[in-house]
């Protein structure tokens, strides 16, 4: 089945190519474009013999030169003309092999590096095992709290803590008790990416910009360098607030 919609599907995206290719003019040949002008010449010759701009002997002579011209063109366009038909048709069948040749050449390279065997993991297996994983952590998630909890606001490695334990949270998909932790660990040492990144993540979690997040946002705007690579957010989240609160 998976054979048969990826064959599909490369059929659809390349039948643009081959509409473009069917209905690509003709190309004509020299002694065709040849009659044309040579025509051409004799309507604009008869319509300056009507208006007078030339002599009927000049009209004569011309129009003789013109004929000349056209009669010894008239054959070789008859010989050419079932030439360039089978050029046509060749050059036809030789590109349209060739755009056949691309999605049988990716399919190749999907058969010598992917694994097409493989079965798709379904979603609800996946889900289980995230859940389970995410239990096995709460003791561990637990045992750090408490381990903080004696640590002293000076001490340095209080921070680390706390940073570690806000990754391990949204890690987990718990993004409001990351934001607590993070929380804490600015509070006892300022840091404006870590402050735009909780600004930012509150955010998400609210679906708003709320007054929390925009000071945040600004005082680590105030604090950060100017070539920070979030400042063109927070100061997108700042004029969304301050539209919703003039």
């Amino acid at each position: 089945m998976l054979w048969i919609v990826i064959i599909l599907f490369s059929l659809l995206c390349l039948l643009p190519c081959w509409i473009t290719l069917y209905k690509a003019p003709t190309v004509t040949n020299a002694q065709q474009s040849a009659l044309r002008v040579y025509q051409s010449q004799l309507k604009e010759l008869k319509n300056d013999l009507e208006h007078g701009l030339i002599l009927k002997t000049e009209y004569d002579q011309a129009q003789l030169e013109i004929q000349r011209r056209l009669l010894k063109s008239d054959p070789s366009s008859a010989t050419t003309a079932p030439l360039q038909s089978v050029l046509s048709t060749s050059g036809f069948v030789a590109i349209a092999l060739g755009l056949l040749c691309i999605p049988m050449a990716a399919m190749g390279l999907y058969i010598m590096n992917g694994v097409p065997a493989l079965p798709a993991a379904p979603l609800a297996p996946r889900m289980a095992e995230q859940e389970e994983m995410n239990q096995k952590i709460v003791p561990y998630i637990e045992q750090l709290k408490a381990k903080l909890t004696t640590l002293s606001v000076m001490n340095p490695k209080r921070v680390e803590g706390y940073l570690l334990l806000g990754k391990i949270e949204a890690s987990r998909g718990n993004l409001p008790a990351a934001v607590v932790a993070w929380k804490e660990a600015l509070n006892q040492q300022y840091d404006p990416n870590l402050a735009a990144q909780i600004a930012e993540l509150q955010t998400q979690i609210e679906g708003k910009v709320s007054t929390d997040s925009v000071n945040l946002f600004r005082k680590a705007l105030e604090a950060a360098p100017q070539d920070a690579p979030w400042r063109a957010l927070a100061e997108q989240r700042i004029t969304q607030y301050e539209k919703t609160h003039p």
